[in-house]
This record gives structure tokens, C-alpha cells and sequence, in this order.
């Protein structure tokens, strides 16, 4: 089996309590699979208030193949995956981007297995078989399910794509598309759907698999 370089990019803003933890949750996953010859973990700070960057500073002296990519100011997720793209491994073959707060780590490593023989691979959190895992669910969690499905509804009324789901925090795709990066104008959090849509027209469709999720609060 031949094995691969992955790169998995990481916006990231004020998350000084958690991001330590939360890199050591995807690199023993990331140790775990065997296919993998290395990787590589670009985090692209958006503008942090408080002390994210120091955290990351100290983490990553004890790892080699994590970057740090400083946004000068806030710019929005589109901008820094975008920002990320350009501080890939030239040895890179597949491309992850994944939302700070690790919301599919139960999904990862099946992710990681459907990305390797596919070009694009995206999360549906529509599927029958998907799964909410918050324990406590509350008003916002529902809020923000029932905002994420009446945008979804509304790119589909516009007939922008037939995708359930192009918002799930959770991308992987051949390293190859980074050209059409360039392409790409949306800096916020429609940028999934700019970039799939992208794709779409180059007749280059995603493989949708199901997820156990959670929604941060």
C-alpha cells in the first residue's frame, strides 16, 4: 500500500483553553493510521484576542510538522483556509480542513479511509444515519441545527446545489485543487459552498458520508 502525505488546515481564533487538548485528540488519530507516510497541521490563527497564539507557540516545540499561519486581522474562515492553502507541503496529496473544536473526531477515521480513494469527501450531517452527540441539548444547539438547514434550504430553492449539506466543518480533497484557491472570493463561512460549487462545474462531486456530530455552544 502505497503511502500518503495528508495536510490538515485549522482556523483558529481565541481558543487558548482548548486548542492544546484538541491537537492532541487529532494527532493520536492522525498516529493511528497506517497508511499515512506523514502529515502536517497548518493552523491559521483569525485574529486572536486573547492567548491562543502562546499556547500554540509552546505546543508546537514538541512538534515539527505543525505551522502557524497569522492572519493580520480578523478575515473569516473562507480567508484563512485560503490563507492555509498557500503553506502546503509541496509532498502533500490530500488536503483536510477541520473546525477548530474537533466536532467529528467520532467520524475521523472513517473520513480519513474514504478520503484516501476519492478526490473530494464531505460530511452529512442529513444522512439518516448521521447522529447528534450532545449530551445536553439546548435551545442554542437547536438554533443553530434549525439556522444551518433554512440556509441549506434556500441555496437548494436557489438552485446554487443539490448538496443536503455543504456546511459540515469537515473537507478533504485531492491537494491538486489548490489552484482553483485563486478562484475563490468569499472569505466567511459560505466558502464551503463557493468551493464546492467550483467543483461541481468541473464535474468533480463530493462523496458524502454520514457522521456522528456535535454543535459547540
Amino acid at each position: 500500500m502505497k503511502k500518503k502525505f495528508y495536510s490538515i488546515i485549522i482556523p483558529i481564533k481565541n481558543q487558548e483553553k482548548t486548542v492544546q487538548n484538541n491537537l492532541i485528540r487529532l494527532i493520536r488519530k492522525l498516529k493511528k493510521i497506517k497508511f499515512l507516510a506523514n502529515w502536517e497541521i497548518i493552523l491559521v490563527d483569525d485574529g486572536s484576542t486573547d492567548k491562543t497564539i502562546n499556547s500554540i507557540l509552546r505546543f508546537k516545540t514538541k512538534y515539527k510538522n505543525i505551522k502557524l499561519v497569522k492572519n493580520l486581522k480578523n478575515r473569516g474562515k473562507g480567508y484563512s483556509i485560503k490563507n492555509g492553502i498557500r503553506f502546503l507541503n509541496k509532498k502533500s496529496e490530500k488536503v483536510i480542513t477541520i473546525d477548530a473544536d474537533m466536532p467529528y473526531m467520532d467520524t475521523f477515521n472513517k473520513f480519513i479511509l474514504n478520503l484516501k480513494d476519492n478526490d473530494l469527501v464531505i460530511l452529512n450531517r442529513k444522512n439518516k444515519n448521521s447522529r447528534l452527540i450532545n449530551k445536553n441539548k439546548n435551545f442554542y444547539i437547536y438554533y443553530r441545527i434549525f439556522v444551518g438547514y433554512f440556509l441549506n434550504l434556500i441555496f437548494r430553492i436557489f438552485k446554487l446545489t443539490s448538496l443536503r449539506d455543504t456546511q459540515a466543518g469537515l473537507k478533504g480533497f485531492n491537494s491538486s485543487f489548490k489552484k482553483i484557491f485563486k478562484y475563490i472570493k468569499t472569505d466567511g463561512f459560505l466558502y464551503d459552498l463557493e468551493f464546492l460549487l467550483i467543483l461541481e462545474k468541473k464535474k468533480i462531486y463530493p462523496k458524502q458520508i454520514p457522521c456522528n456530530y456535535s454543535v459547540s455552544e
